[in-house]
């Protein structure tokens, strides 16, 4: 159910905290480069965020989505479209492939490599940072650089430059980087675009996941509601627009699924299960059970009893399979055998509200 971006600027299916949660940026790549007035590099497409910080005098970076960018003592940028680019002094600098970076060496203290000859004409901290985004593939629509400057950060950028030193050096950064990448990220204006409809979204798959994870609960969509602050008339509608069936379409298809694996793996009495997945009366499950399936609840155990459990009639409650409620995994753990009452009844207790 959790995808990272359904298309170009489409909201995302996690809140904006869920998403930067989720982000995992690592590295022990990290180098402060100093470079003379006619000197500069460059770094190949990769899959990894490059991050850098002016300490010492302006530099520009091309050949970016974002155009050319210009960089001045205090600017903080981090490239997150692993576009190729190059980083010079001024335009017509030679570069060079910075191996360093291309390769994302390993150090626990960050080295100092010097760039060609003469005077430092700028300086910078450069670090390449492996990223791990929310659904293991890079989001659609969120902007291809981040900037910043030194003095309004989060960081107190001359004493994480002056902590950076020694062993675990490397660490430290690597979490400054982090805090640096969390702020700048949600104040980004395409950020705040991306998000803005998030809550709606998120209120109809929070009650989604109450219906997947608490099937037997008397659920109505007035209690769903209040479950996920919104009003009545406002989920049902666009739970009918996000999901393509009401709440109750998708509470009875979760409860007769549980109660099909149940004929298929228990010995529970038809009126037992009925009271089981929340219903009163053994009549109104064996009729909505029939109108579901085509067959009637005891028409279906003696098929799974006629039929191997690999066979087309698996298919019944194949959704079952990638349930994540307590009840699927109960039955799951049981290794497929037909199991008592007893040897369920753990798994099958609602969980509390």
């Amino acid at each position: 159910m959790m995808i990272a971006i359904l298309a170009l600027g489409s909201p995302m299916k996690w809140s904006l905290s869920e998403f930067l949660n989720l982000v995992e940026l690592r590295s022990q790549s990290w180098c402060v480069v100093e470079m003379g007035a006619d000197d500069g590099f460059s770094v190949p497409h990769n899959e990894a965020i490059l991050f850098y910080a002016m300490l010492q005098g302006d530099a520009k970076i091309a050949d970016t989505a974002a155009g050319l960018v210009e960089l001045h003592s205090g600017d903080i940028v981090m490239l997150l479209s692993g576009d190729a680019h190059a980083l010079r002094c001024r335009h017509g600098s030679r570069t060079n492939v910075l191996e360093f970076l291309r390769d994302g060496a390993y150090v626990d203290e960050p080295p100092t490599l010097a760039l060609g000859h003469g005077p430092v004409a700028a300086r910078l901290l450069c670090g390449r940072l492996k990223v791990r985004w929310p659904g293991g593939q890079h989001p659609l629509g969120i902007p291809s650089l981040l900037r910043m400057n030194a003095a309004d950060s989060v960081v107190h950028f001359p004493r994480l430059v002056h902590a950076a030193r020694g062993s675990g050096a490397a660490s430290v950064l690597t979490r400054a980087a982090t805090l640096l990448f969390t702020t700048a990220f949600r104040s980004h204006p395409e950020c705040e675009q991306i998000f803005r409809e998030t809550e709606l979204h998120h209120s109809v798959f929070h009650a989604l996941q109450f219906i997947q994870t608490h099937p037997f609960q008397e659920w109505t969509v007035e209690r769903l509601a209040r479950k996920v602050g919104m009003g009545r008339s406002s989920l049902a509608a666009r739970f009918v627009a996000e999901i393509g069936k009401t709440p109750i379409e998708a509470l009875t298809e979760e409860r007769m699924k549980h109660a099909a694996k149940f004929l298929e793996m228990t010995d529970l009495k038809i009126a037992e299960i009925s009271e089981r997945i929340g219903y009163r009366s053994e009549a109104a499950f064996s009729r909505r059970f029939t109108s579901y399936f085509g067959m009637s609840p005891g028409k279906m155990r003696k098929t799974w009893q006629r039929t191997p459990r690999d066979s087309s009639a698996a298919s019944l409650t194949a959704p079952l399979e990638r349930s994540q409620s307590p009840v699927a995994a109960s039955i799951r753990n049981a290794g497929g055998r037909r199991v008592s009452d007893s040897a369920l009844r753990p798994g099958l207790r609602s969980a509390p509200e």
